[in-house]
């Protein structure tokens, strides 16, 4: 199903499709049938078990698809209702999982902000219910992932420490093992050093101020005669184009489809920014500039 277009997916699928989208309400949050239909698209390439498509489609969660794509798209009354019905279900599944209620509180929190897109440092943050595809109950799925936070936590701040004995994987679960977070940090850090050599040379050296010499705004505008919001502004959007044409790489180079391009960001966004760094020190970067490229 992986290398099924959209454009035939959606011929051969339109009058479910169009069903789907109905009786959704779809309408009550401004998600056209197009916007619904090709995340169910990217679900499909994305999905595991067996089965043709009419009886992946039967699967689908249209209802709480349509609400998490108006949340990603920053509707901000989907936004409400996302909260009012499921904030809490986040805040229960952390508590399953955390050793007590100030780590529940503080494991909720956090996912929630990485569910908001709540943007970090250079604007590389999207939200994670882009990863929703209404294969399964939202509740499950935020479970799965206030799992996977969880785990991801634990390994980061425990390092060689085993997982607390008595952890349960929620059912539906797919926590990802530290091969496939390998595999995944290889398959970015390639990517990285491809689009990398191909950025015009100023970008590159503002990219090396940041992240090798860890300058601050008001320092790299110094040394490029701008102003500080203007260099703000350049490295965000330098860092978008940095993550589009990786994207493109991924997708289009090493042939991986949407949900693992995903993984890839998703698992491993920490090591991109050790192997950006390994590899900007290995370009001849020009001069320091007068700030024209600003």
């Amino acid at each position: 199903m992986g290398t099924l277009t959209f454009e035939k997916f959606f011929s051969d699928h339109r009058k479910r499709l169009e069903a789907m989208h109905a009786s959704s309400g779809a309408t009550t949050w401004s998600v056209s049938l197009d916007e619904l239909a090709r995340v169910v698209w990217e679900g499909m390439s994305a999905a595991t078990e067996a089965g043709n498509i009419p009886e992946l489609l039967q699967k689908i969660r249209a209802d709480e698809l349509a609400l998490v794509i108006a949340c990603v798209k920053g509707d901000s009354r989907a936004w409400e209702a996302f909260s009012f019905g499921y904030r809490g279900a986040i805040y229960e599944a952390a508590c399953s999982f955390a050793p007590d209620l100030t780590a529940a509180r503080e494991l909720s929190d956090s996912l929630t902000a990485e569910l908001y897109g709540v943007e970090a440092e250079g604007g590389m943050a999207r939200s994670k219910l882009r990863y929703f595809h209404g294969r399964s109950s939202l509740r499950t799925w935020l479970r799965a992932v206030v799992y996977q936070k969880f785990v991801d936590e634990y390994r980061r701040l425990s390092r060689l420490a085993p997982l607390p004995d008595d952890l349960e994987a929620p059912a539906g679960s797919k926590a990802v093992s530290e091969r496939e977070e390998h595999r995944y940090a290889k398959l970015l850090g390639e990517a990285v050093a491809v689009v990398l050599r191909e950025l015009p040379g100023a970008e590159k050296m503002l990219l090396s101020f940041h992240y090798v010499q860890q300058l601050t705004m008001k320092q790299i505008g110094r040394l490029v005669g701008a102003h500080e919001s203007t260099v703000s502004r350049r490295l965000d959007g330098v860092n978008k184009k940095l993550r589009k044409q990786i994207e493109n790489y991924l997708r289009k180079v090493k042939k991986l489809n949407a949900f693992e391009v995903d993984q890839c960001f998703d698992f491993v966004a920490r090591g991109a920014l050790v192997d950006l760094e390994k590899e900007l020190k290995r370009e001849k970067l020009p001069q320091e500039s007068t700030g024209s490229s600003f």
